[in-house]
C-alpha cells in the first residue's frame, strides 16, 4: 500500500490536494504504528521483517518521499529502529 501511495502521490498530483481533512497519509502512519507496535511485541516473523525493511528502503528511493517526505510513516519507521 505504501508504494502505491508514493507512486500515485506525484502522478495524481496528491500534493496539490493535502490538507486537514484530505490525508492519505495519515492512513500510512497508523498502519505503521501497528507494524511497529507488532515488531516490538515479537509479533512480526523474521523473513516478512526483512521484506518489509527491503521495500521500506526502495521507498526512500522514490519521487514522493525525495521530493515531499512522502509516506511520512518512514520516518515513524526510522525512529523505531
Amino acid at each position: 500500500m505504501l508504494e502505491s501511495f508514493t507512486y500515485h502521490f506525484v502522478e495524481d498530483e496528491h500534493y496539490n490536494y493535502f490538507d486537514d481533512m484530505y490525508s492519505p497519509d495519515y492512513v500510512c502512519q497508523d498502519m505503521m504504528e501497528a507494524i511497529i507496535d507488532a515488531v516490538k511485541s515479537g509479533n512480526f516473523p523474521a523473513a516478512e521483517l526483512q521484506r518489509l525493511k527491503d521495500g521500506l528502503e526502495k521507498l526512500k528511493h522514490t519521487e514522493a518521499y525525495e521530493d515531499y517526505g512522502v509516506p511520512y510513516a518512514l520516518d515513524a519507521w526510522e525512529k523505531s529502529c
